[in-house]
């Protein structure tokens, strides 16, 4: 069996569109659907269910997906350990992330760019957990950075590498910023800013106020990190969000919070079974020295800095 139809069948059970797929391909239709009948009679069977003008991947071509994406990926990953061997890093990596980890992700790309200068970078962000785990099901990204989904698909692996506090976060110039620590009942005396409650970061904090018995009523919620971050650079507001959104902001300050704190769990998110590439292990390890970095030189003071990290 060759391995130009099994990239066919594959890119078919993303889409489930011959003209979508054709496209991508750079195909005609017609050469995507002969394909697709030599691999069916190949196999002696249908692999895709046939509804009018739409099809549908049947049970076995669900069964045979899955076999399909093993073998082209270790295909994948014997061409760039050849490559490696010879110093050619080429390749393309996918990467997803949660709004609240880019200025992580930042320092990371950089890094990774400047040593593998021939490699290719392709970033999603996104303010959902949830899109991101869509996104890792249908495997348009190859991981994402992200916080524990609530609910997990089956079809997702979860490597844990950090766990951060959550912390007072204000501009430099900002009154409570000389504070050591900060209790969750001074928070009615400051104008506050929140992020939206359907995002997770904002579920996280309203669980531990109302551990605390705090109402809290934001001046203004916003759906997006670095807005917020922006808006408490102008000194007015203070805001609640991990300890890390300030690794590359100098002119904001993380503050511990007094009480026992809530955790925020990083999470490494993938398709179940996938291999990482040689270019993708290498990404992950300039992501796993980089947290390391934020323990040693970005320490936060108190329970709150009590941090556990793992190494991935």
């Amino acid at each position: 069996m060759e391995l130009t139809p099994l990239k066919y069948f594959v890119k078919l059970a993303d889409v489930l569109s011959y003209t979508e797929a054709a496209k991508e391909l750079f195909i005609t239709q017609s050469t995507l659907s002969l394909s697709i009948k030599h691999l069916e009679d190949e196999l002696g069977t249908p692999l895709f269910d046939r509804v009018g003008k739409k099809i549908y991947l049947n049970d076995a071509g669900r069964d045979f997906l899955l076999y399909s994406r093993k073998a082209l990926e270790e295909v994948d990953y014997g061409v760039q350990h050849l490559k490696e061997m010879q110093h050619s890093y080429k390749g393309k990596v996918r990467i997803g992330v949660i709004y609240s980890l880019f200025p992580l992700l930042n320092i990371c790309v950089l890094k990774f760019i400047r040593t593998y200068p021939q490699a290719e970078l392709s970033v999603v962000y996104s303010h959902s957990v949830l899109e991101l785990a869509d996104l890792i099901c249908s495997n348009k990204l190859d991981f994402a950075m992200s916080y524990h989904p609530q609910d997990a698909s089956a079809l997702m692996d979860f490597e844990e590498y950090a766990r951060l506090p959550l912390c007072i976060i204000a501009h430099i110039n900002h009154p409570v910023a000389i504070r050591k620590q900060f209790s969750l009942s001074d928070l009615t005396e400051f104008p506050v800013i929140f992020l939206e409650k359907e995002l997770y970061t904002r579920k996280v904090i309203d669980r531990m106020l109302a551990q605390y018995k705090v109402k809290v009523k934001p001046q203004i919620e916003v759906n997006s990190t670095p807005l917020l971050l922006e808006m408490l650079r102008t000194g007015h507001w203070i805001s609640i969000l991990p300890q890390d959104v300030v690794v590359s902001s100098p002119d904001l300050k993380a503050i511990p919070i007094k009480e026992k704190v809530e955790w925020m769990h990083i999470c490494l998110l993938s398709l179940k079974g996938k291999r990482h590439s040689l270019l993708s292990e290498k990404f992950l390890e300039i992501l796993r020295n980089e947290t390391q970095n934020i323990v040693k030189h970005h320490p936060v003071e108190g329970e709150a800095g009590m941090r556990q990290w793992k190494n991935a």
